[in-house]
């Protein structure tokens, strides 16, 4: 009995220690579309150490959701946004164009704990296709903070994501 209790404890000590700092409460989970139930894979976290996967992804599921999206040639760089609220997820946010031009789309994805990324959605833009996401660049929204380093985060939404002076809490649109 004793060793038993000891083997509990251990194994509690070594799940406790291999939690990821920071990280609590469930994964992302998505709700998914018809689109991307059938077409599978969606409702798995993606390993965001092999960004080709998470950029394919991408753009499946943007094909998938918005055929206007299925002509988009070019995959921006993706964008990490931080979650204010600490009950929610960080994001990696993948803007999609047309070789170049503006930004036609972005597909989502939540950070999880450690380094998976789940589903999340996928924005049709070209009705308004900014010229990048976001749309107000780092070095601008740091002139217009008054500091050298703003964070982008965001409270509702990483689809409308702001740029914050982490020391003052002050921040602006970046859409």
């Amino acid at each position: 009995m004793a060793a038993l209790l000891v083997a509990l404890v251990v194994v509690a000590v070594f799940a406790f220690r291999s939690r990821t700092a920071g990280c609590s409460g469930a994964p992302p989970l998505p709700d998914l579309p018809a689109q991307l139930r059938s077409l599978g894979d969606f409702d798995q976290p993606y390993d965001t150490t092999m960004p080709g996967t998470l950029e394919e992804a991408a753009v499946k599921a943007a094909s998938a959701l918005h055929p206007d999206l299925a002509a988009a040639t070019s995959l921006g760089a993706p964008v990490e946004i931080a979650a204010v609220d600490p009950g929610r997820h960080a994001a990696i946010v993948f803007p999609l164009g047309a070789g170049g031009g503006a930004v036609e789309g972005v597909a989502v994805f939540l950070r999880a704990c450690g380094d998976e990324a789940y589903y999340s959605t996928v924005a049709d833009l070209a009705a308004a296709p900014p010229a990048s996401f976001p749309a107000v660049p780092r070095d601008r929204a740091a002139r217009m903070l008054g500091t050298s380093s703003p964070e982008l985060v965001y409270t509702d939404t990483p689809l409308q994501p702001r740029w914050r002076d982490p020391r003052t809490g002050a921040s602006v649109p970046a859409t």
